[in-house]
């Protein structure tokens, strides 16, 4: 069975995401069991940050890892979870 990263290695597209999760040392989460649903902007998304930005966040590891946290959501959740009826 493929974990995130694998998927996301052989789907070419997330390679700016895959370098940010390793960089956050985010990788060992998302190859471990379990369920783990991830925002995945494109590299297109990344390529309209600033000039700099990004080689800059991914330097500061105190900076990227909270950062990266938000985009990473583990355990099964279903689109109506936590909404009221």
């Amino acid at each position: 069975m493929k974990n995130l990263t694998d998927a996301a290695t052989q789907a070419g597209e997330p390679s700016a995401l895959l370098s940010a999760f390793k960089s956050a040392s985010f990788i060992d989460l998302l190859r471990s069991p379990g369920r783990c649903t991830i925002n995945a902007p494109s590299d297109e998304a990344f390529k309209r940050l600033s000039s700099g930005s990004l080689d800059a966040l991914f330097k500061n590891a105190r900076t990227l890892k909270p950062f990266m946290s938000t985009q990473v959501l583990t355990g099964a959740a279903a689109a109506n979870d936590g909404l009221a009826s």
